[in-house]
């Protein structure tokens, strides 16, 4: 009897420390790939010091080291990303994506606005500072920014037209080389106060769902040629206005935004 007794003793013990084994490298593992290496295929970076799946399940999404896509279970109602995905460019490439406009695309560089007449979309966004973003694409950025810009396809905070039901595939790229920043899709309307995300996500039908989207990827490494990206796809489900931010504290309230309009079809 003592020695069954003795038996579940030392069994019990020894879960109790494969858990806190576990618990302690796993949290460990997530801050190696948060902060140990740089981005790209295998690794996954964020200033959080822990891997996006740590997001995922505390918002619901995917799973822990997940790098290509992971499913959410919300699918595209109200246009909440289907799937997320980490990894990087090199500068280069990232610099010719954000000033190449596809095919669809209808630019009109005197009101910054890109129109898109099909429903599958392609958003290549790069982030960076206001001055860089002048020096790069010939034009001032828009009278309200006073900061950090996004670029796309070769406009400041361009404004973003879209038919209803549009998917847009966002590829997000961090070109600044000292800050952090995201790109998240909302209801809420500028103005921004310094602390945009809980007014981002309060009260909103996409705030929520993007969530997960909303971690700030690290500055570009111009010394090693790679910056910071991620990609999520969106359906934009029902008319009206939208807005693109940057969530990091301040960003916002300094101009980094933009305005997307989602057209209805069929003369609705």
């Amino acid at each position: 009897m003592k020695t069954k007794t003795m038996l579940v003793v030392a069994l019990a013990g020894a879960i109790v420390l494969a858990t806190i084994a576990y618990l302690v490298l796993g949290w460990y593992w997530y801050g190696s790939y948060g902060h140990g290496y740089p981005l790209n295929s295998n690794y996954v970076n964020n200033p959080y010091g822990y891997g996006p799946g740590m997001m995922g399940y505390m918002w619901g999404y995917g799973y822990p080291g997940v790098v290509g896509g992971a499913p959410t279970p919300y699918g595209n109602q109200y246009g909440y990303p289907s799937y997320y995905s980490f990894g990087e460019y090199s500068i280069n490439e990232a610099l010719t994506l954000a000033m190449s406009a596809p095919r669809s695309a209808l630019e009109f560089r005197s009101n910054d606005t890109i129109v898109f007449r099909s429903s599958n979309v392609t958003l290549v966004v790069a982030a960076m500072m206001g001055g860089d973003a002048e020096n790069m694409t010939g034009s001032p950025p828009p009278s309200y920014s006073r900061g950090d810009v996004f670029v796309i396809y070769g406009l400041i905070n361009p404004t973003i037209v879209v038919p209803e039901g549009a998917v847009i595939h966002v590829i997000f790229i961090n070109l600044d080389d000292d800050m952090y920043h995201n790109f998240i899709v909302t209801t809420a309307p500028p103005p921004y106060p310094y602390y945009s995300m809980p007014y981002v996500a309060r009260g909103t039908e996409m705030g929520p769902g993007m969530m997960v989207n909303m971690e700030w990827l690290p500055p570009a490494n111009y010394g090693e040629g790679y910056a910071a990206s991620y990609s999520y796809s969106l359906v934009m489900e029902y008319p009206g206005i939208y807005w693109y931010v940057c969530t990091y504290p301040g960003h916002a309230e300094e101009g980094m935004y933009g305005e997307i309009i989602v057209e209805p079809v069929g003369g609705r």
